[in-house]
């Protein structure tokens, strides 16, 4: 099977996260390799949940294919089916084509060719695809707290096979405001819940203005959004609570206590005195240094194969590289695709990046291994 035709095959299994159901997918993947001369294993996470782990070679240098096997709901009116994959003028279509199943199709195609010349004179390539990046990352972090870490990663999300180095993480945090609720026919004094929500959105935007003094080689300025303003007792009554849920995208090396102490800060600066943060969700940013032999390596293969010159980008969302440059693995990004079309209604990628992924990818683990 080239990566089209796996491509074809992954985006039937409806793998769309929560619930995942990736079990089914991972064992497809299992026996695809296992036939092929390669070592594998599925690690049940419970749930109809797994992670496929799959390997060639010996002990040494490891290079590790990774990728994840969940995708986002597919809502929307789609011209195409969502799952079941549509070839119609270069583009292929279906919910995770992008993001990011054509990346672990190409990868599989890549490892298949490489195993079929002899596979690894030195060290190991191992392929991971994993469940849960969507929302948990459960699959990753089941996978390193039972395995050692690779020596180098590449990652398949789509950056239309751009070497990006690296992300901005995201911390996800709920704000609540308390003031005493009244009547709203009732005049009052001093301020009320939601002119205090009025202060925390200025404040929001006031740490936005501060955040832009801040650089990073290749990614944007950290930022915070409000993605959520709740607050209702009944609808002649000013409540006492009102909850906002903020997403703040951090640089690498930002903590969760420079988060929180930056919130407080700004909140208090614009005089909002009666809350409580509590945190929702904590992914720190990634990235891996642009003159990393790796990189240079990759750059030098991407760039021969698609006859351009590039350097080094940024990953505009989030992703697992954190988690594996945090354990001392040099870990890049890099897939077909393109973002903007990650998460997207009759979601797509051209089927030239797709091949041209996994010769990229063969031609880099001939380098290392």
């Amino acid at each position: 099977m080239n990566a089209v035709d796996i491509l074809a095959k992954l985006i039937e299994f409806q793998t769309v996260s929560p619930p995942g159901n990736e079990a089914p997918a991972a064992e497809f993947l299992a026996g695809l390799l296992q036939s092929r001369g390669f070592c594998v294993q599925v690690q049940q996470l419970g749930n109809n949940r797994a992670n496929m782990i799959a390997w060639i070679g010996e002990e040494g240098p490891e290079l590790m294919l990774n990728g994840h096997l969940d995708v986002v709901p597919a809502a929307g009116e789609w011209t195409f089916p969502p799952f079941s994959m549509t070839r119609k003028e270069g583009r292929l279509y279906g919910r995770g084509s992008a993001d990011m199943k054509g990346g672990v199709a190409a990868m599989c195609e890549a490892a298949i060719r490489f195993a079929s010349k002899g596979g690894p004179r030195r060290g190991r390539l191992k392929l991971l695809f994993v469940a849960d990046e969507e929302c948990s990352n459960l699959g990753t972090h089941a996978y390193l707290n039972a395995n050692k870490a690779p020596q180098y990663a590449v990652i398949g999300e789509p950056t239309n096979l751009e070497i990006s180095i690296a992300h901005r993480g995201v911390a996800r945090d709920y704000i609540d405001l308390h003031e005493p609720p009244r009547h709203a026919a009732l005049p009052h004094e001093g301020k009320d819940v939601m002119e205090a929500a009025e202060d925390a959105l200025r404040a929001m935007r006031k740490i936005n203005e501060d955040l832009k003094k801040r650089s990073h080689e290749v990614l944007p300025p950290p930022s915070v959004a409000v993605t959520m303003i709740q607050g209702y007792e009944k609808d002649n009554v000013v409540p006492g609570n009102v909850r906002l849920l903020t997403d703040f995208r951090i640089l690498p090396g930002m903590k969760y206590e420079e988060v929180k102490e930056i919130l407080c800060r700004g909140l208090e600066e614009e005089r909002v005195e009666k809350f409580s943060i509590s945190p929702h969700f904590f992914m720190p940013g990634g990235q891996i240094s642009s003159s990393d032999p790796f990189v240079k390596l990759c750059l030098e293969e991407r760039n021969r194969l698609l006859n351009s010159v590039s350097g080094p980008k940024a990953f505009g969302a989030s992703c697992e590289q954190c988690f594996l440059t945090e354990c001392g693995t040099q870990a890049l990004i890099c897939g077909p695709g393109n973002l903007e079309q990650a998460h997207t209604v009759d979601e797509f990628t051209e089927e030239k990046q797709v091949k041209a992924a996994a010769e990229l990818y063969e031609r880099i683990i001939n380098r290392i291994l």
